[in-house]
């Protein structure tokens, strides 16, 4: 279980078939063989965990064909893209955001980006089915692993206000129009629906 704080960002990168190294900059030093870790919102499992000099640490994790189809993380491979990076929820750790488990539901596209004075505004498809009763103005939905707020909804679009600290520490600075992030949905939102 993650709280949707980005703690560092990483490099993705195929070792052999199903097997990925990711390389970054947190420190996994408290880290063991099978912990697991939010990768782009990925629940992953981290083996082969290695301090490769003073401060830089790399992993190994098997991502299975499921995964790769229903994630962005085939495209982060191909493209060398930047990706976020969580440790998963200690007892007693602070919970900033909320609950993310790390099960994506599905990918989408960023429609449009909007560099205002003081935030940015991100816009995505909403495209989801029966799924887009999860998208509630001020209900949380995790984008990449990142815990974020919905500010606004509209009927095919729903957007995101992005501070300047979210902005740049997490991979959202990197992005583009009409590329893909992952999406969970709010397992509590989740949970109410299902016992109405």
């Amino acid at each position: 279980m993650f709280t949707g704080i980005i703690q560092d960002l990483g490099t993705i990168e195929t070792k052999a078939e199903g097997l990925y190294q990711i390389c970054t900059n947190l420190d996994l030093s408290k880290c063991s063989e099978g912990s697991s870790i939010s990768c782009n919102g990925v629940c992953l499992t981290a083996k082969n965990i290695t301090q490769t000099d003073y401060k830089s640490f790399s992993f190994e994790v098997n991502i299975g064909e499921e995964t790769l189809k229903r994630t962005n993380l085939a495209n982060s491979v191909l493209k060398n893209e930047k990706i976020n990076l969580e440790k998963s929820l200690q007892i007693g750790d602070e919970i900033s955001g909320h609950f993310v488990y790390g099960h994506v539901d599905t990918t989408t596209t960023i429609n449009k980006i909007l560099e205002l004075e003081n935030s940015w505004e991100y816009y995505f498809e909403k495209k989801f089915d029966k799924n887009n009763r999860f998208i509630v103005e001020k209900g949380s939905i995790s984008i990449n692993g990142i815990s974020l707020t919905v500010a606004r909804v509209e009927n095919n679009t729903f957007m995101i206000s992005v501070i300047d600290h979210t902005f740049h520490n997490t991979n959202l600075k990197f992005l583009n129009k009409s590329d893909q992030v992952n999406i969970e949905f709010d397992y509590l939102a989740r949970f109410i629906f299902n016992n109405e």
